[in-house]
């Protein structure tokens, strides 16, 4: 890849940051009905099972994942969706039609190009989501399931920035200069892309941790912390022996050598969970 290449590359990245111009498809009609029913006072449970029942793969999904070991703990089967929705939750049918969703965007054949990338891209995503499910898990003040979902959004930035490269044909060819280029502008796309997406400003702050964070220890911990603590993890390799405690996220998230091994535990279940329902 040339320097001339890669100025057009990056120059045509900043110019449609600035416009406003970032965008990937619409999200799913599905996603759309669940989020409005989550959005409002009264979630209308008929409604929901209506919206999934005309998908049929997310509704095979979600037999899968309620009948997963991580939800079915009294190894009781269920084979009606509206059981299946009721044991789940509407957060979990909504991240479950959500990374279903994310999961086609990264497998589109328009991209087979650039497969190798996506097939890296999307293994990251569902590590940093169900590491960020685990570690706020622990804490009963923030929601686990937007953990998730930020977790699953949060390299999506990557995604577009793959998309675009079909332009320029060089970029790819040179991995690690690629590498970097998506680590350096993955943060501001990605949250462009959530709050084009119309989620809420905390979950899109989340995409960029780096920039959002409150590194006051007595601050209380929120969504930036959780996605900031989950990279660490990821990109730990989960290593128990780590001094998480030492970060001011993990001190605020009260993460040390002792509840180490519980999150760990949470992450590698929910992680097999979702691969198995997303397979």
């Amino acid at each position: 890849m040339s320097k001339e290449d890669q100025f057009r590359f990056v120059s045509l990245l900043a110019l449609e940051l600035e416009n406003g111009d970032i965008a990937l498809p619409s999200l799913p009609d599905v996603v759309l009905k669940i989020r409005r029913a989550l959005d409002s006072d009264t979630a209308d449970f008929d409604q929901i099972i209506q919206a999934v029942s005309v998908d049929p793969v997310l509704t095979s999904r979600l037999f899968v994942f309620a009948n997963s070991a991580y939800y079915n703990r009294a190894n009781v089967e269920l084979n009606t969706l509206d059981a299946a929705i009721g044991r789940l939750g509407i957060e979990v049918v909504r991240n479950t039609a959500m990374s279903l969703a994310m999961k086609q965007l990264y497998a589109a054949e328009k991209h087979s190009h650039a497969a190798k990338h996506l097939r890296a891209i999307w293994a990251r995503g569902m590590k940093l989501s169900c590491m960020a499910f685990a570690v706020a898990a622990k804490k009963p003040d923030i929601n686990a399931e937007s953990a998730f979902l930020c977790g699953l959004m949060h390299e999506v930035g990557k995604l577009y920035i793959v998309t675009k490269a079909e332009e320029f044909p060089q970029i790819l060819g040179n991995e690690k200069s690629f590498a970097s280029m998506c680590d350096e502008w993955n943060s501001q796309i990605s949250k462009s892309i959530i709050e084009s997406w119309g989620f809420a400003d905390e979950m899109a702050e989340s995409a960029d941790p780096e920039r959002y964070l409150d590194g006051d220890t007595d601050s209380p911990p929120g969504l930036v912390d959780v996605v900031l603590v989950a990279k660490l993890l990821v990109d730990d390799g989960g290593d128990e022996g780590s001094n998480f405690d030492e970060v001011p996220s993990g001190a605020k998230l009260n993460i040390d050598k002792d509840t180490l091994p519980g999150i760990l535990g949470i992450y590698r279940e929910k992680l097999t969970s979702m691969q198995a329902a997303l397979a």
